[in-house]
C-alpha cells in the first residue's frame, strides 16, 4: 500500500530498530513485558495483539496472543465478552482463555494458530459455515443464531 511511502516507512522501522536495540531487537525480548510491548508498539502497524504475538512466537513470553480471527472465534465460543472497543474485547478474551490453556509458549502459539485458522475458514465474520463446524455444541454464537 502507498508505494510512495514505503521507503520512508522502512527507514523509520530501521531507525526504531537501531534506537530500541542497537539493531539487535533480541534485546527487546529480554525487557519486562510492559516495556517490551511498549517498544514493539512503536513500530508501524503493531498494537497490543501484534506485540503479544511477537513475544509469544519468539518464546519470550507465554501470555496468549490473538488476532482478529482468533478473537472472533474465542468470543463466539464464550471466552470473554464483546465490548465496545476492540482492546476491551481482546483483554476480556485473554483473561477468559488463560485458565484453559497450557502455559507453554509452544502450546499457546499452537492455540493461536488453530483459532486463527478456524476463524479464517469456518467461523468467518460474515457467512460463518456453522454446518461444517465441529464445535457448534459449545458455541454461543451458533446457539443464538440457530433459534
Amino acid at each position: 500500500m502507498h508505494p510512495e511511502r514505503r521507503v520512508d516507512k522502512l527507514r523509520e522501522i530501521a531507525e526504531l530498530a537501531i534506537e530500541a536495540g542497537g539493531g539487535r531487537l533480541e534485546q527487546v525480548l529480554e525487557l519486562e513485558t510492559k516495556k517490551a510491548r511498549a517498544v514493539l508498539k512503536r513500530f508501524p502497524g503493531i498494537g497490543d495483539p501484534g506485540a503479544d504475538k511477537i513475544l509469544l512466537f519468539c518464546g519470550a513470553r507465554t501470555a496468549m496472543a490473538l488476532e482478529s480471527n482468533g478473537l472472533r472465534v474465542a468470543t463466539r465460543l464464550g471466552y470473554g465478552e464483546e465490548a465496545k472497543s476492540y482492546s476491551a474485547t481482546y483483554r476480556s478474551a485473554l483473561l477468559a482463555l488463560e485458565p484453559e490453556l497450557e502455559k507453554t509458549a509452544a502450546k499457546r502459539a499452537r492455540a493461536h494458530e488453530l483459532l486463527r485458522r478456524h476463524g479464517q475458514t469456518l467461523c468467518k465474520r460474515s457467512l460463518p459455515d456453522c454446518d461444517a463446524c465441529p464445535v457448534t455444541a459449545g458455541c454461543r454464537f451458533y446457539e443464538r443464531s440457530s433459534k
